[in-house]
This record gives structure tokens, C-alpha cells and sequence, in this order.
């Protein structure tokens, strides 16, 4: 039941509070593209998509993981946007940045007006994943972004969502640090809550940007630990340089 009256209270809440651009803030209307983008950023985010979305990995330090893909580059707007909701008061731009993600990466149809989710057709009736697991804040109080948006792509991809990893140590900022010293900071700083049990579970890891890697895999790491067959991981933006 309670399921059932999901579409209609999102329905509720984008009545009451308008769905925005998340490029640019913007109030999108009846000519937003794909539901999702104002038309003056939908050419931004056509230049800055990540294309094709797998990522290869010589660029990144990928030691546990099956793969990665990104919606886009960690560029203009798309940068701005990640940062507004990771740091400057935007939360709600966490559900429209993981259905951009959906659209993108996971072949979803795009919502058929602002307000609306997309739509996952899953023509094998096989799950694409067991469960999705987000990167952990590094420290109290910091980014709840990948948690936020792992909660719209389980609604949307039909995977329930599991908050499995948790951090061991303090770790420093890895915006500071040069590529060995970001697997350095991030090896053996996280770790899956007692109890948990993934054996035999193929792991959708969410996180906000790939720059390295050295993040995605210590969580991934982690998760094999605990059980894991495989772990995926998909981010809004990966740090590489954009095809101009």
C-alpha cells in the first residue's frame, strides 16, 4: 500500500515545491528536456556527458572494483551542481542529479514532465544489481549526497538500497592530495557494519564524483569482504579531462 502512493505523493511534493534545474536552479516548466534540464543547460550537459559512461580504467585505480561509469565530466555547471548540494544549502538537487544518472547511464526513460520519475524497464526481470550501497560521510556532519541519491536510483531501478559501509579512521580531504596519496588516505578506512552479510550479492556503489578511484575502491574492498560477488560503482561526474 504503501508503495503504491509513492508516484502520488511525489506528485504532492513537486506541486508544492517546484522541481528546478540542477545545473542552474531554474524553475523548469512544460519546455524542461527529458523533464530534467532548463533548455539553456540542456546543450551543457549534452557537451559535458561522459560518453560512453563506462570509465576506463588506466585512468582510474580501480583494484576492487568490476567497473565504474559516470553521468558526466567534473566540469561547469555539472560541478556547481554537485557542489550546491553537497555544500550550499540544495539538497533536493540529490533526486535530479540521480535521475540524470538513471537516464544516462542506466538507459531509464526520462520523466514525461518535471516532477515525475523516470522510468527503468528491466526487459530481463533480472535485477541489474542485489542491492545499492552509498560512499559514507568521511566525517560527521560531512556530504550526505550519495546516500540521498542511491534512495532515488533504488525507486527507480526497482533495488532496495543497503547503508552497509561505514568509516574506521579519520581521513584528510582527498581535494589536497595527489593521486598515491589519495589510496594512501582512503586504504583501510572503511569498513561494513557489523552483521553485515553480502555473500554472493553483485553491489551497486554510489557515490557523487570518481577522481581516482582510491575512494570507490577501499568502499569496494570493504563490501567483498563482507560477501560480495561484485561491486559496480556509478557517480554524477568523474574527473577527467572532457572531449572538447
Amino acid at each position: 500500500m504503501r508503495a503504491a502512493l509513492r508516484p502520488l505523493a511525489e506528485r504532492l511534493a513537486a506541486m508544492a515545491w517546484p522541481r528546478r534545474c540542477p545545473l542552474c536552479g531554474a524553475l523548469l516548466g512544460p519546455d524542461a528536456v527529458q523533464g530534467l534540464l532548463c533548455p539553456a543547460c540542456a546543450p551543457w550537459a549534452e557537451k559535458l556527458a561522459h560518453t560512453p559512461p563506462r570509465l576506463v580504467g588506466g585512468a582510474h585505480e580501480f583494484y576492487a572494483l568490476t567497473g565504474a561509469a559516470s553521468a558526466f565530466y567534473y566540469r561547469g555547471p555539472v560541478r556547481r551542481a554537485i557542489l550546491a548540494c553537497k555544500a550550499h544549502g540544495r539538497p533536493w538537487y540529490a533526486r535530479e542529479l540521480a535521475d540524470l544518472v538513471a537516464v544516462r547511464v542506466f538507459g531509464a526513460q526520462p520523466p514525461q514532465a518535471p516532477g515525475r520519475r523516470p522510468v527503468y524497464e528491466n526487459l530481463t526481470g533480472i535485477p541489474l544489481y542485489s542491492c545499492i550501497v552509498p560512499v559514507p560521510p568521511r566525517r560527521r556532519g560531512g556530504s550526505r549526497l550519495p546516500g540521498r541519491m542511491a534512495d532515488r536510483l533504488g525507486r527507480v531501478l526497482g533495488i532496495p538500497v543497503r547503508r552497509a559501509l561505514t568509516t574506521t579512521r579519520a581521513m584528510r580531504p582527498q581535494k589536497s592530495l595527489d593521486r598515491a596519496a589519495r589510496l594512501l588516505n582512503t586504504r583501510g578506512a572503511y569498513a561494513c557494519r557489523p552483521g553485515t552479510d553480502l555473500t554472493g550479492q553483485r553491489v551497486l556503489l554510489v557515490d557523487d564524483i570518481i577522481t581516482t578511484g582510491a575512494t570507490a575502491s577501499a568502499c569496494a574492498l570493504a563490501l567483498l569482504q563482507a560477501g560480495a560477488e561484485s561491486v559496480f560503482a556509478v557517480s554524477v561526474a568523474a574527473s577527467e579531462d572532457a572531449q572538447d
